[in-house]
């Protein structure tokens, strides 16, 4: 298996809170319309706290065997290493449609309904192998880039909206069932996807800590406070009966006569979900034993497209790619296997690189 050049775990946590970020970006109701502010905050800190736990695993297995779980895989027998293998690739290609295709649709619904999905879909992939090509660490480069556009972002669409502001009295009122709870709480688990990433990815990194992933997770709940604030209390009823509601929020933003920055919402959704599936095919290249290998990238990229194609004609193909609670049983697996190599695998005689909290 070949290696990548040692980088900042500083930067590819960065990556990944950025492709955490989608998940807000392409929120089309999935939360309940029956919950009040304070009661979908609950829930997401108990959604993002079922996220860390589904770091632990992989935390432990970098603390105890300085190494993640495809490394420690590829190390084992083939009748370890092919079930492995084949796992992961098939949970990547998964998680990379799970996202592609709702992007692709909102794309076309709300940006350019003249455009084909399927056309929109090639192009992001093709720029998608590009980057698998050249690597995770150069990936996690362009986070920097995609940091400073996202802070760009919210600043527009945050500070186009705070005249549009409606405090009142029952603001913060605590409404919702407990079916609405884990409704909500299913949809704020589902960025446990980097995790899953992070096992596969994580031993290339340099310099970790524990409060990293930490740091990252709690990053990302801001950003999906401040999202669901600005939602509810300046675009309110109206964000609700619409689809992709931050979408919304970014066209209602304004200065003076200056309305609107719905394009720069469009091009941080398209670069937030190129890092999710530029990320997730070096994965799925590296569960096959050869990242960076052009003729596997493409291969896997064709998989991708063949399945996008299948699910934007048959809808059945699509509801089972896009279902919540068959993302969530994978991602957990995903996320619970780094457990498996930290029973049964062979401690590093590498130093550690994990330094205390």
């Amino acid at each position: 298996m070949s290696a990548e050049t040692p980088f900042s775990s500083k930067r590819f946590l960065l990556a990944l809170m950025l492709a955490a970020c989608s998940v807000i970006l392409l929120q089309n109701h999935s939360l309940s319309e029956n919950s009040s502010f304070l009661f979908e905050l609950a829930s997401m800190a108990a959604g993002l706290a079922l996220c860390f736990l589904c770091f632990v695993p992989t935390l432990l297995l970098r603390k105890l065997r300085n190494a993640d779980i495809l490394q420690l895989s590829a190390r084992s027998p083939a009748v370890v290493k092919l079930p492995v293998a084949v796992f992961y690739a098939g949970y990547f290609v998964y998680t990379a449609l799970y996202f592609l295709i709702p992007y692709t649709d909102m794309f076309h619904a709300k940006y350019y309904p003249g455009v084909s999905p399927c056309l929109i879909t090639v192009v992001l992939l093709g720029c998608c192998v590009y980057a698998a090509v050249k690597g995770v660490n150069v990936i996690t480069r362009f986070g920097i880039f995609l940091f400073l556009f996202a802070m760009l972002t919210n600043i527009l669409m945050f500070g186009g909206n705070l005249t549009a502001l409606e405090l009142t009295a029952d603001s913060l009122s605590w409404q919702g069932s407990t079916d609405d709870f884990w409704q909500n709480t299913r949809y704020f688990l589902t960025p446990a996807f980097i995790a899953a990433v992070f096992a596969c990815l994580n031993a290339e990194t340099n310099n970790f800590r524990l409060r990293q992933p930490v740091c990252a997770l709690l990053f990302t709940g801001l950003k999906y406070a401040a999202v669901l604030f600005f939602i509810r209390f300046a675009v309110g009823a109206y964000a609700g009966r619409q689809e992709y509601p931050t979408f919304v929020l970014s066209r209602t933003a304004h200065f003076d006569r200056f309305a609107g920055v719905e394009s720069f919402y469009l091009a941080l959704a398209t670069m937030s979900v190129f890092m999710i599936v530029s990320l997730l095919l070096c994965c799925v290249t590296k569960a096959a034993d050869r990242e960076k290998n052009l003729k596997t990238v493409v291969l896997f990229t064709l998989i991708l497209l063949a399945m996008y194609t299948v699910s934007a004609y048959v809808n059945s193909v699509k509801e089972i790619l896009t279902n919540q609670n068959v993302f969530i049983i994978f991602t957990g697996i995903a996320s619970l296997l780094p457990l498996a190599g930290l029973i049964g695998g062979r401690k590093s005689n590498a130093p550690t690189l994990v330094h205390s909290m």
